[in-house]
């Protein structure tokens, strides 16, 4: 799953669930989604590859509100996408 596949369908995606990237440099890199859990570091591996925090989906799902809430027009999915990232990479 990409980034933009979790704005499409985020209302659906569980408040308490965590949004692991496996590129934290790259948008567009896999992400998965998971539950934190004591001791995993901020880490996940799954299918032998490792996923970063990148944020809780809680906060992603508020960010995406307000952003758009303060824009006067309606951005692509790709800009969403992108401007989470940003958010979660740099200012989270």
């Amino acid at each position: 799953m990409k980034l933009i596949d979790l704005v499409k369908n985020i209302q659906s995606i569980d408040q308490e669930s965590v949004i692991f990237q496996e590129h934290l440099e790259n948008v567009n890199a896999d992400i998965i989604i998971s539950h934190a859990e004591e001791g995993d570091e901020g880490v996940k591996e799954y299918a032998g590859k490792k996923y970063y925090y990148l944020i809780e989906v809680f906060l992603a799902k508020d960010f995406i509100e307000d952003w758009l809430t303060n824009l006067d027009y309606i951005p692509s999915q790709e800009a969403i996408a992108q401007r989470l990232h940003e958010y979660a990479v740099k200012d989270a």
